[in-house]
């Protein structure tokens, strides 16, 4: 039976790619690929991923496809491209550890009953262990800004199937999908350490600091504005994201410089779902980064 589909959208990057195909590949061997899907969607127009079929053509699971979208779009464009029980979004830079994989199919088999609404925070939240909630406001709540990562989001195949048509956010359309399944019967949040993180040199490319300014506020407010979740939760989302995300865009920018994201308009941006000393705020919890980084580390 086909349980798990690897949903892998790709821009070059072909050396993380590799790597990543590797790590499912090598370090999970012993898993029948009966079980489980590789899919490839390369929306370069140069395709230049494609090649990596000829390095893995025994893998009879693999399968590649040119897609002609625009940007994130591709996150959702490779979903619809799978057919397994459960569609797992996957960062192409994010490695497998050895047994995630036996983890994720013993997940599915689990969870498919109740057709529970999962997320895998890959230890970021600092719990690292696998929590239960009966709501989608408690879920949205524990998750708080982690619910925009697309390496973390899942799907049901028969849900995503039934969903009716949406608008989905061009920076986050696996969020657009993933708000739609308020009405799941349970959720669970895993915050299991299953993957590891290439780390790309000088990454930048898109406004990320519009993005976590207009763009995924405004589905976290859309949200609350339908009644999904409770203005508590709304609030401590955009909290979190002003006293966490936002100072540790600003100190990998900024302070150590190994990001080159775009930043243009943020000053004025954070105005519009933000309290007005935002900015500032934002700007006083840089201090605290380097102590998270640290105590995420360690423990």
């Amino acid at each position: 039976m086909l349980l798990l589909s690897i949903c892998i959208p790709c821009y070059k990057r072909i050396n993380q790619v590799r790597n990543t195909l590797n790590s499912i590949y090598e370090a999970n061997s012993e898993i029948s690929m009966n079980d489980y899907e590789v899919i490839l969607s390369d929306n370069d127009p140069e395709m230049e991923v494609k090649t990596l079929m000829d390095e893995f053509s025994d893998k009879i699971n693999l399968f590649y496809y040119h897609t002609g979208c625009e940007g994130f779009l591709n996150s959702y464009h490779v979903l619809t491209y799978a057919k397994g029980k459960l569609l797992k979004l996957h960062n192409s830079q994010n490695l497998f550890q050895k047994g995630a994989l036996q983890h994720l199919i013993e997940e599915v088999l689990q969870e498919k009953m109740n057709k529970t609404l999962m997320f895998h925070t890959n230890g970021f939240l600092g719990k690292k262990v696998i929590c239960k909630y009966g709501n989608f406001n408690d879920f949205m709540n524990a998750l708080s800004f982690w619910s925009s990562w697309s390496g973390g989001f899942s799907i049901w195949k028969e849900d995503f199937d039934a969903m009716e048509k949406i608008e989905l956010n061009a920076l986050f359309p696996h969020t657009s999908v993933f708000l739609t399944q308020y009405a799941a019967k349970v959720f669970l949040i895993d915050d299991t350490p299953i993957y590891h993180v290439q780390r790309i040199a000088k990454r930048g490319g898109h406004n990320k600091f519009k993005a976590f300014t207009i763009d995924y506020p405004s589905l976290i407010v859309g949200s609350y504005m339908k009644g999904h979740i409770s203005l508590n939760c709304k609030d401590s989302i955009l909290k979190d994201i002003c006293t966490q995300y936002l100072p540790t865009l600003l100190f990998n920018k900024y302070i150590v410089r190994i990001e080159t994201f775009d930043a243009t308009g943020y000053r004025e941006n954070i105005k519009r779902y933000f309290p007005k000393y935002a900015y500032w705020t934002a700007w006083m919890n840089v201090m605290f980064v380097p102590f998270r980084m640290i105590k995420r580390k360690l423990f």
